[in-house]
């Protein structure tokens, strides 16, 4: 493999500077390059492997996307999101590198070592594959319109239907019996997980326009102008909680968890789900997302993702507070 600007890949790891080791083998793939790979029909590419394959998922499994306008700039900030998650992929891969895992076989424990079996770019990069085949599988189906099951037949059935949709563009009812056949399910869990992929819901994001095509804003901006009530809040909780102890019980509890997560998160949790406590002014979906330059709908995602979290720890603690 050729040497890349951000250095050679370390000959002898040295697993009493574990955390140095780790970093200079995440730069080193971060940088490397489809040219870079022995015996690669491209020469002189600047491409990375990582953004290949980011883009390469982003379009064979293709999410909800949501975008945001950057500097005039129209940024598709669903890639951004499938980036990140690549990016946390190689930084878990350097661990599992340098230490090996323990897995079971046969009924007993054995400790695998990477390090002796693979080179680390062509093992971050089957981490990365694995790790957003398994994030856009759950981002497909746990959507705004609803969350399929979770079950052997309807992954099988997911993995198989992007490929074939994107071979054939549209399905029939043959397809589909080729697929159950196949695969041994049910006809019905692959038609329900065909339609459920296919469904496009509308952005929040999406300007509305009056007759005279002046903007009124966005959907997410309506819905909290009308305080429809169609996000769940901390009210919803609190109603349940009338005791003065255990409201303080409760705040206790959400002040932990608010300290173990990142400030980012926890501005949008204190400005959507827990805004009725708060003295300060609260910002819109849209005023937050321009803050931490991202979409109102990337907003509204990590509320709802922080704020399930927390409902499972008040779930775990119904007994201190009797809900």
């Amino acid at each position: 493999m050729q040497n890349l600007l951000n250095g050679e890949l370390p000959t002898n790891i040295n697993k009493n500077n574990s955390n140095a080791v780790r970093h200079q083998l995440f730069h080193h793939y971060l940088g490397h390059t489809v040219s870079d790979i022995p015996d690669s029909k491209v020469k002189n590419s600047n491409k990375t492997v990582l953004e290949c394959i980011v883009k390469s998922f982003n379009k064979k499994y293709k999410p909800e996307t949501y975008s945001i306008r950057l500097n005039s700039k129209i940024i598709e900030d669903s890639l951004e999101d499938i980036r990140s998650v690549a990016h946390l992929a190689v930084w878990e891969a350097t661990d599992k590198y340098i230490w090996g895992v323990k897995k079971k076989e046969n009924k007993s424990e054995v400790h695998v070592e990477y390090i002796k079996k693979y080179d680390f770019c062509i093992f971050a990069s089957q981490q990365i594959k694995f790790k957003l085949k398994t994030h856009l599988r759950l981002l497909n189906t746990n959507r705004i319109c609803g969350k399929l099951p979770d079950s052997d037949a309807v992954r099988s059935a997911y993995s198989k239907l992007p490929k074939l949709k994107l071979e054939k563009k549209y399905l029939n009812n043959k397809d589909y019996l080729s697929v159950a056949k196949e695969n041994n399910i049910e006809l019905d869990v692959v038609k329900l997980v065909d339609n459920f992929i296919t469904t496009k819901t509308n952005s929040g994001d999406e300007e509305i326009r009056n007759e005279h095509e002046e903007s009124n804003g966005n959907r997410w901006d309506k819905l909290e102008s009308e305080e429809s009530g169609c996000l769940k809040s901390q009210e919803d909780i609190e109603k349940q909680v009338d005791d003065i102890s255990l409201v303080e019980e409760f705040n206790k509890i959400k002040i932990n968890f608010l300290n173990n997560i990142s400030s980012r998160d926890k501005e949008i949790l204190n400005h959507t789900k827990f805004k009725e406590l708060n003295n300060f002014k609260e910002l819109t979906l849209s005023q937050l997302g321009k803050k931490f330059k991202i979409s109102s709908e990337r907003v509204r995602q990590i509320a709802e993702t922080q704020f399930n979290e927390f409902s499972k720890i008040i779930i775990n603690n119904k007994k201190n507070l009797e809900i």
